[in-house]
């Protein structure tokens, strides 16, 4: 298992990559990951090319057990956000 990759590390990275300033790469990261928690929240799905989706999914309730197994308790059902990586992305994953 690899490393965490912060965003602040990514916002370096990519500052350093294209020339703006941390300050301008941390606005249109924070810019971002706003839109596609927006867009994915109010049920849309957010697709890049070579890249993968986002999309709402509904979990469906279900009865659960308390840790010390004398309670059931009921878990309704539930909006969550999957990610589903593209087929290069994939690819790239599977080479060594």
């Amino acid at each position: 298992m690899g490393r965490t990759v912060t965003k602040q590390e990514l916002v370096d990275r990519i500052a350093d990559g294209i020339g703006l300033t941390r300050v301008e790469t941390q606005a249109v990261v924070d810019g971002f990951l706003a839109l596609v928690m927006d867009a994915v929240s109010s049920g849309d799905r957010v697709e890049l090319r070579r890249f993968g989706i986002w999309k709402p999914v509904k979990r469906k309730g279900r009865s659960v057990r308390t840790p010390d197994g004398k309670h059931e308790v009921d878990i309704p059902d539930r909006m969550v956000a999957v990610f589903a990586p593209a087929d290069e992305f994939k690819d790239r994953m599977s080479k060594p």
